[in-house]
């Protein structure tokens, strides 16, 4: 009995290592009916702000509706050397026009380590300030689409769309943390809005989450 306890103390104490690797730092749900970070992790708490229209969350998504002059954001959120950003997305239109953001991290594409995620000319892509134009795949229309971007090793990076990775590695740094903006892109530029639903955004503090169990998790 004594060895079979410590056999599963054991296994319990490896389980709650592994799973303490990947940290949670923020969450949109919108299931409650606000833009409020539902991670639970004190040390996030990065609720997001509203610019222009009140935001509609009717259906536990986020309305984007394809105005620039509408949409939230949190600047300043919580960078970190490796991290996954996982967002689940179902567009109104399979080909929305150029540049439509739908995840951002800064308010100027000339700023040091920004980056996004958009539909431009009816496909998915991650573009970055280094360089990186990552294709991911065909943006369709009312169907729902699961993009994540992972920086790893602290200057690597990878994409994945439904739970499967796009490509190799992006073999340059993705860039950082520094803002979350859902459904619009770094520049705030007119006709540079998502729109369609947007739902689930999560932001761990690692690369080694699962994109495949994301995937699998579905949009909530």
């Amino acid at each position: 009995m004594t060895r079979l306890l410590a056999t599963v103390l054991c296994c319990t104490l490896f389980l709650c290592a592994s799973q303490s690797q990947a940290v949670l730092i923020d969450q949109y749900n919108f299931d409650d009916g606000t833009i409020n970070d539902s991670s639970g992790n004190a040390t996030g708490l990065n609720n997001l702000g509203v610019t222009g229209a009140a935001p509609d969350l009717s259906g536990g998504s986020y309305h984007s509706d394809g105005v620039a002059a509408n949409r939230i954001e949190v600047l300043g959120g919580a960078g970190a050397p490796d991290f996954t950003v996982s967002v689940w997305v179902k567009g109104a239109l399979d080909h929305h026009g150029d540049f439509q953001g739908i995840f951002s991290n800064n308010t100027s594409s000339g700023a040091a380590n920004s980056w996004q995620i958009d539909s431009h000319n009816g496909q998915y892509r991650v573009v970055s300030n280094s360089g990186i134009s990552a294709v991911l795949g065909d943006a369709r229309a009312n169907e729902w689409d699961h993009i994540v971007l992972q920086k790893f090793g602290g200057n690597n990076g990878r994409v994945f769309l439904n739970g499967v990775q796009v490509g190799g590695n992006l073999g340059t740094n993705p860039g950082g943390l520094q803002a979350y903006r859902v459904g619009i892109n770094r520049n705030s530029d007119n006709n540079n809005s998502f729109l369609g639903l947007i739902d689930n955004v999560q932001i761990f503090n690692d690369s080694t989450t699962s994109a495949a169990a994301l995937f699998a998790a579905g949009p909530g």
